[in-house]
């Protein structure tokens, strides 16, 4: 049944650019619909050089919040009242909330990432994690793994500098984290107790950013890939007896997580999640 949009209809959405790709919609109107809230989500393709009027409509058009996606993670927060302090420390915000006129600033995807980790029964404190890729997504799960108390974080990169400019800036926001740039040959060579990929390297092709079976030992693996939904390094995991899981977790979390930010109810994870095991089928 179609629902119907009328003048007192919250509109919540997603900026960024592209957004056609977007699992959001369906995922956060479907939670609408299953708690029959008069609420709807749409998608706001938003070119680079248009943040600031995107966030100013924001406020003008009473939007109730949005979701942030690439490119504009970090360029939204000079134009935001207010920014959570985790937020702050990563530079990227992916959740805004509209209270009449002020607007918060968030990062969903840190706390997302590391309740994703749950299914594996796995705890970052006190554990020596590498990370494969070192772009927009590495950030959250580097912040996520250092803020819950992870010890030693090694980051292999393809180039190595943008590795060395993370460790460096990161070093200072967590101090009690070791962080290190590292060679592929390092992340073998190390017995771990998580392996992250955060590279797209699976998405597109047959392919894998680490032969797993050269590896001294690997407790648990993240593939952050959500399609194909078993990519050639969860296969492997797989193969080898090693508890492994791709990002659904990490993506309906956080969408859970910005769903409770900006509506102060319990998010319907079960319905969220039936949407998203539909779209990567």
């Amino acid at each position: 049944m179609t629902q119907i949009i009328s003048g007192t209809t919250d509109i919540y959405g997603i900026i960024g650019y592209p957004v056609e790709h977007s699992f959001s919609p369906l995922m956060h109107n479907a939670a609408f619909a299953e708690l029959k809230m008069d609420a709807r989500y749409l998608a706001f393709s938003v070119k680079p050089e248009n943040v600031s009027q995107a966030v100013d409509g924001i406020r003008a058009l009473n939007i109730s919040g949005v979701n942030v996606t690439v490119p504009h993670k970090s360029s939204v927060i000079p134009y935001l009242d207010e920014v959570t302090p985790l937020a702050r420390k990563l530079g990227a915000v992916n959740t805004i909330k509209n209270v009449q006129g002020r607007l918060t600033g968030t990062n969903t995807d840190i706390s997302g990432f590391i309740r994703s980790l749950e299914a594996l029964n796995f705890s970052p404190k006190n554990k020596t994690i590498a990370m494969l890729g070192a772009g927009g997504s590495a950030r959250a799960v580097l912040a996520g793994l250092a803020d819950s108390g992870a010890s030693r974080i090694l980051i292999h990169n393809r180039t190595t500098e943008r590795a060395e400019n993370l460790v460096a800036e990161f070093s200072e926001t967590f101090p009690e984290t070791q962080l290190e740039s590292v060679s592929v040959e390092t992340v073998c060579k190390t017995a771990l107790d998580l392996l992250v990929n955060t590279t797209t390297v699976g998405m597109e092709s047959d392919a894998s950013p680490l032969d797993l079976s050269q590896c001294k030992k690997i407790e648990h693996v993240v593939d952050l890939i959500n399609r194909p939904a078993e990519t050639r390094l969860l296969k492997q995991a797989e193969e080898l007896g090693i508890p492994a899981i791709n990002g659904l977790g990490m993506l309906l979390y956080q969408g859970c997580e910005a769903f409770t930010f900006w509506t102060g109810k319990p998010a319907p994870e079960t319905v969220m999640r039936e949407q998203l095991l539909k779209l990567v089928e």
